[in-house]
C-alpha cells in the first residue's frame, strides 16, 4: 500500500479515461532513447526505482502517483544529516486514506530520477515502516510534484521500464497538479477516483458511495477484512463503467472519510485492477490510457 497524502493547496485534475492503447515500446525507445529507466515491480504492483538525491546514489523509491508531495524514509534523512523542520499550518498534516498524520519537512539540495532533475526540492520525511507493510523496505517515494514535471509517463509492466516523455527545458519546472483524477461510473453515478500506482484495488468511501447511491446494488455476500490498517469490506459491484462495457466489479469499501475535507475525491483506483500491461498517464493531454 503506497502513501495516500493531500496537503492544502494541492491541485486535482479530473481526466478522461480512454481507451485508446499507449505508445508501444519500441516507438517510445526510438522517440525517447535516453528518457526510460527500468524498474523492480513489488508485490505485483509496486512500481521501484533508482533515485539519487545529492550525492546520495542507488536509492530504492516507489513510484506514487497517489502521493502528492515526495518522501524519505526517517532513517534515510538521518544518514544524510537533512536538517528538518515541522510543517506549517498549510502542511503540518498529511491524509492517508482515513487519518491524519503530522510529518515533518527536509529540503533534499538535488533529486534525480530517471531524465527528470529537480536542484532543489522540499520532502516530507516519515517512517515509511509505519505507514504500511508495503513501503517499509523503500527509501523513500516518488510523488506527484516530480512526476507531474514531464508531459506523460508510460509505464511498460512486462518490459519493467518507465518512458518519460519531457517538453524542451522541462523535468525541472515544477507542476501545480498534485493528483490524478479520472471519472468512474457505478450504477449510473459519475464517481471520482484518484489514479494511484502504489495501491492494487478499487477503493471507495462507503459514506460518500452510499450518499450518492441509496439503493446501491451489489452481488453475493460481502466480506470483511484488513489491509495494513484499514478495515474493508470486499463487494462486488455490478454496473461499473471505468471505460468501455458495465462490468461487475470487485471493490473495496472504507468508512470515511468523515469529516476530513477531501474535496470531489470518492475512492482510489489502483492501475492492477486494470490488470494493465502498459499504463500511460498523460498530463499534457489530461488523459489516462491502458492496455
Amino acid at each position: 500500500m503506497g502513501l495516500r497524502m493531500f496537503l492544502a493547496g494541492g491541485v486535482c485534475l479530473l481526466l478522461a479515461a480512454a481507451l485508446t492503447a499507449p505508445s508501444s515500446a519500441q516507438d517510445l525507445h526510438r522517440r525517447y532513447p535516453d528518457s526510460s529507466i527500468t524498474f523492480d515491480l513489488v508485490s505485483g504492483f509496486e512500481v521501484v526505482v533508482q533515485a539519487q538525491i545529492g550525492e546520495q546514489d542507488g536509492l530504492r523509491f516507489i513510484l506514487d502517483t497517489g502521493s502528492s508531495y515526495s518522501v524519505i524514509d526517517r532513517r534515510v534523512a538521518d544518514r544524510m544529516g537533512l536538517h528538518r523542520r515541522p510543517g506549517d499550518v498549510f502542511n503540518r498534516n498529511l491524509f492517508n486514506f482515513d487519518r491524519n498524520l503530522a510529518v515533518e519537512w527536509a529540503d533534499a539540495s538535488e533529486l534525480r530520477i530517471g531524465p527528470i532533475h529537480v536542484a532543489a526540492i522540499p520532502m516530507i520525511v516519515i517512517s515509511l515502516a509505519g505507514i504500511s507493510e508495503f513501503t517499509g523496505k523503500a527509501d523513500g517515494i516518488i510523488g506527484m510534484d516530480v512526476l507531474s514535471r514531464a508531459r506523460k509517463i508510460s509505464i511498460d509492466y512486462g518490459r519493467r521500464r518507465i518512458f518519460f516523455e519531457l517538453d524542451e527545458g522541462s523535468g525541472s519546472q515544477p507542476s501545480a497538479l498534485k493528483a490524478f483524477v479520472v471519472p468512474v461510473v457505478i450504477q449510473g453515478i459519475s464517481m471520482h477516483l484518484l489514479v494511484d500506482t502504489g495501491f492494487q484495488y478499487v477503493l471507495l468511501y462507503k459514506d460518500r458511495l452510499r450518499s450518492a447511491l441509496p439503493q446501491l446494488r451489489t452481488e453475493g455476500e460481502p466480506r470483511d477484512g484488513v489491509i495494513g490498517h484499514l478495515q474493508v469490506t470486499q463487494v462486488s459491484l455490478p454496473g461499473v463503467q471505468i471505460f468501455g462495457p458495465k462490468a461487475v466489479t470487485p471493490v473495496l469499501l472504507l468508512d470515511g472519510p468523515g469529516k476530513i475535507d477531501t474535496g470531489d475525491l470518492d475512492g482510489y483506483l489502483g492501475p492492477a485492477s486494470l490488470h494493465a500491461r502498459r499504463l500511460e498517464l498523460d498530463f499534457a493531454g489530461n488523459t489516462l490510457r491502458w492496455q
